[in-house]
């Protein structure tokens, strides 16, 4: 027959619901802390993401790209900024005692076809082809626009100050979120006796429908110089 045995003072031991308690919200802090730092980190991605392919990021992107490749392969001594004031184009001028003009647009003026100012042979020796083709960059209310057309009787972009349609081959659409208030004299260059220097600085500040803004600042050397 079996016999119990008991042992004073000796008691079960384990935890009481309070111990207990204690200890899962002791474990929680950390788990908290944690799970907040993890979300914090994922929402500035989404912010990083969401502003590296945001619409004015990719058109900053673009028409940098485009202003860019064109001026470096325009003629230095044939480019003109204009101002624009209802449709009408007028070369810019500095301000009296200054040497800066700026404006809305920019013609520049480069070779397609079989002329190149870099190597002319002597059978095409032409003096006066200043640019087969010309690329005009222009506001168009809060839209940056882009004509590109061929170079007819020396005629290129603007016709009695007025924007020529007749040899346009190309028109693109380069943005549609300029901020005209913020800064409306998207092109300027130092001048010196009416003459360019052949550098184009770039001011354009895009904004959309958040009110996100993107500045966008850049100079274009022009490269190349005929007649020489």
């Amino acid at each position: 027959m079996p016999v119990l045995h008991r042992h004073p003072g000796r008691t079960c031991s384990g935890f009481s619901l309070i111990e207990l308690l204690i200890a899962i919200a002791i474990i929680a802090i950390p788990l908290v802390a944690v799970a907040t730092l993890l979300a914090g980190t994922s929402r500035s991605w989404q912010r990083l993401y969401n502003d590296t392919h945001s619409q004015i990021r990719q058109d900053s992107l673009a028409l940098m790209a485009s202003i860019q490749k064109i001026g470096r392969q325009s003629n230095l001594t044939n480019y003109t900024v204009y101002t624009i004031k209802n449709n009408t184009f007028t070369p810019a001028a500095p301000p009296s005692g200054e040497s800066i003009a700026a404006g809305q647009a920019v013609e520049f003026r480069f070779w397609q076809d079989e002329f190149d100012p870099e190597k002319p042979a002597e059978t095409i020796f032409e003096d006066d082809n200043t640019g087969t083709h010309y690329a005009l960059f222009y506001l168009d209310g809060t839209a940056l626009k882009l004509d590109i057309g061929r170079v007819v009787n020396h005629v290129g972009a603007v016709v009695n100050k007025m924007r020529q349609t007749a040899h346009i081959q190309n028109t693109q659409v380069l943005t549609q979120k300029v901020d005209t208030a913020a800064n409306s004299k998207l092109f300027s260059h130092v001048m010196s006796g009416g003459q360019g220097s052949g550098c184009v600085n770039t001011k354009i500040i895009l904004t959309d429908e958040n009110k996100d803004s993107i500045e966008i600042m850049f100079g274009t050397l022009l490269r190349s110089a005929w007649p020489r």
